[in-house]
């Protein structure tokens, strides 16, 4: 990354943490570690992040941007055990590394909903935390899990209406937005109640309590730090739910980044920890993550595409082959490179255990790539052309590296889009799973038509469309029902004037099928492509063509946040890759093809 961004692993023991550190220009001497929250949260906020960690640094205050173990571009799964103590332990570490690497007389460390628990928990284990924000940090962990058990059973209700129920998950997991919890996870959340728990030297510390969107701040907590005589402000925290609700509009909060600022530039007591003298020496840094006898190691790239610097993690086999196919994983909408609920990184270490390097990339303005704070507000923007230009790129940084020389393409969603388009247009792509593919050819009124279509067709119960017409939807849909009448008239004059002829989407699915590629789509239940594709004779077309396949997931869920849906999309894409090797062309390679 850039001289003040920099990639980093911290390595306890067996767990490592992905880390990105975010040096100060003018150190001020106070250093932040910044924790996240948990699950769907986490992904949404992920950018919002990034711009707090580089608008502290250039307060002066060298910020140290944490992923917890088992989550994000860390090592583990969520089956491991002992996942609370590892969480903590991490904050802990990541405190204590921050503090011998920068020389800061102060750390303090701010946390989002279970990070602030977790880093309170490091605080008063005697972690080197002098002071603490913490933004809507409840005290008990069984609070924090009673409110994901009921948001679970509202979507789970909802993505297997009318389909066979699957078999449940084993008893005491939890699963919400995507994201699961082990059995000993939930239980060792539930066990913990911060106020059980004390801080050392406590007139030393101090302790912001944020609310969360006018909801007051956690009033156990505050009285019990009170109690023990830690100095304790509480504040307005406006803006967590637009930093936590969708990665594709996460806005960064400017009004608390600079009282959080402002705040941790005036302390005046004396930090609790002095001259670093409980550093432990087993935090242990790295360039890479070595997954040991799985047989693969990861490692931060970045690639420099027209301008924007694009960033990833590459997964490579212990045993580097090189010359042969290399997988690309692409953004699903703008979830960073760790794709739907952390799917791309369990499918890039497996397929490296297989001998194929597979790159998880962000595109510009996405995860941790250049670009603007709030780049995809607009749908119309992931269809860009600049975008498949700078993926093209990409594969060519991966073959300059020497890590492939031709390409399978994976993505789901505006990912499937790019893989769909870069398939018909760039020789050096071979192979494309397209997970819930939404659009061959983009078009501004395509949602709302799509949606009067779908009213008028399926009649859905009142319920599905209160959940489906967004205000954003709703204005796309008045706008589209206005210029109907002129784009008829259009289409008809374009059609008086030069006859019948082939639609762009037709040429695109033409392309497609004389390509000769392997080609799989995969489709949920209720996807529009998948029925447009069937009321076309598309999909008849394209299955008569060897390499192409189309299957079906049977969940309600575009983005398979049910653990059954990702295990059939994970075990679906490693049946793909094994007929992509199989069938691979040995022809040679051209650069590219004409445009898509």
């Amino acid at each position: 990354m850039s001289e003040t961004e920099q990639p980093l692993y911290l390595r306890v023991g067996e767990e490592t943490s992905f880390a990105v550190l975010h040096r100060a220009p003018r150190p001020s001497g106070i250093a932040v570690v910044l924790c996240p929250p948990f699950g769907w949260e986490e992904v949404a906020s992920y950018r919002p992040r990034r711009t707090w960690a580089q608008t502290l640094a250039q307060a002066g205050h060298t910020t140290l941007r944490i992923s917890l173990p088992s989550t994000g571009d860390s090592g583990g799964t969520v089956d491991d055990p002992r996942r609370v103590a590892a969480w903590t332990a991490a904050v802990g570490a990541a405190a204590s590394w921050v503090r011998r690497e920068t020389g800061a007389r102060r750390v303090v460390a701010i946390g989002m909903g279970l990070g602030g628990m977790l880093a309170y928990c490091s605080a008063a284990g005697g972690g080197e935390i002098d002071d603490l924000v913490l933004w809507s940090v409840g005290a008990r962990g069984r609070t924090f899990i009673r409110q994901l058990r009921a948001f679970s059973k509202l979507e789970t209700d909802q993505f297997f209406e009318g389909l066979p129920q699957p078999a449940a998950p084993p008893e005491g997991t939890l699963e919400a937005a995507g994201f699961r919890l082990s059995p000993e996870t939930v239980s060792d959340l539930e066990a913990l109640d911060l106020t059980t728990l004390t801080l050392e030297v406590p007139a030393n510390r101090r302790v912001l309590m944020l609310e969360r969107d006018g909801i007051a701040a956690d009033g156990r907590l505050h009285d019990h730090l009170a109690a023990q005589g830690v100095s304790v402000k509480t504040a307005a925290g406006e803006g967590y739910a637009a930093m936590t609700s969708h990665p594709q509009g996460a806005e960064p909060a400017p009004a608390v980044f600079a009282e959080v600022a402002e705040w941790i530039a005036a302390p005046d007591d004396p930090p609790a920890f002095r001259d670093g003298g409980r550093v432990p020496g087993d935090v242990l840094t790295a360039d890479r993550l070595d997954g040991g006898d799985a047989g693969w190691t990861e490692v931060p790239v970045e690639v420099h595409a027209g301008g924007v610097t694009l960033r990833g993690i590459l997964t490579e086999p212990s045993a580097q082959v090189g010359g042969g196919p290399c997988a690309v994983l692409l953004n699903t909408g703008a979830v960073r490179r760790i794709g739907p609920s952390r799917i791309w990184v369990q499918t890039a270490r497996r397929w490296a255990e297989r001998g194929i390097p597979t790159l998880r990339l962000d595109i510009e303005a996405i995860g941790d790539a250049d670009g603007a704070d709030v780049g995809y507000v607009d749908d119309a923007e992931f269809h860009r052309p600049e975008l498949l230009a700078q993926i093209s790129q990409a594969l060519d940084a991966m073959r300059d590296r020497g890590v492939g020389t031709w390409f399978v393409l994976v993505g789901l969603c505006s990912g499937s889009y790019w893989a769909l388009r870069l398939s018909v247009s760039d020789d050096r792509v071979r192979a494309a799973a397209l997970l819930n593919c939404r659009v061959v050819v983009w078009d501004e009124g395509l949602a709302a038509g799509r949606y009067v279509r779908t009213l008028v067709t399926q009649r859905p119960s009142l319920a599905r469309i209160r959940r489906v017409a967004s205000p954003q939807l709703v204005s796309e849909v008045l706008r589209w029902l206005a210029g109907l009448p002129a784009r008829q008239l259009r289409r008809l004059a374009a059609s008086w004037k030069a006859g019948p002829r082939e639609s762009e989407t037709d040429r695109l699915l033409g392309r497609l099928r004389d390509s000769g590629k392997r080609v799989l789509f995969v489709f949920s239940e209720r996807e529009p492509l998948a029925d447009e594709l069937e009321r076309s004779g598309w999909r008849s077309r394209l299955e008569q063509s060897p390499g192409i396949a189309v299957e079906h997931i049977a969940v309600n869920d575009h983005t398979l946040r049910p653990g059954w849906a990702q295990d059939q999309a994970q075990a679906t894409l490693d049946r793909f890759l094994g007929d992509a090797l199989g069938s691979a062309r040995t022809a040679p390679l051209s650069p590219t093809s004409e445009p898509a």
